[in-house]
C-alpha cells in the first residue's frame, strides 16, 4: 500500500482546501487539508492525524502510517 500526497504551494491557496486521499488501488484512505495560515493536516483511515508545516513532513507521516498498518497485518 502506498499513499502519495499531492504537492501544493500554500502561497497560491486562498482558503482551507481539502483533497480526498486514495491508496494506489483507488481505495479511500483519508483526507489532506491545507491552506495559507492553516498549515497542512493529514487524516488517514479515520484514526491517524498529523499537522505539519511542509509537504515532506506530511508525506513522511503518511509513509509511517502505512508502515505501521503493514506491520500490524503481519502479526499473528
Amino acid at each position: 500500500m502506498q499513499i502519495k500526497l499531492p504537492e501544493r504551494d500554500l502561497k497560491s491557496v486562498q482558503s482551507l482546501t481539502s483533497i480526498e486521499l486514495n491508496d494506489e488501488a483507488g481505495r479511500h484512505a483519508g483526507h489532506y487539508y491545507f491552506g495559507r495560515g492553516h498549515g497542512r493536516t493529514v487524516f488517514l483511515f479515520g484514526r491517524y492525524k498529523g499537522t505539519f508545516k511542509t509537504h515532506a513532513e506530511c508525506q513522511a507521516f503518511a509513509d509511517g502510517v502505512v508502515a505501521v498498518i503493514k506491520d500490524q497485518k503481519s502479526l499473528p
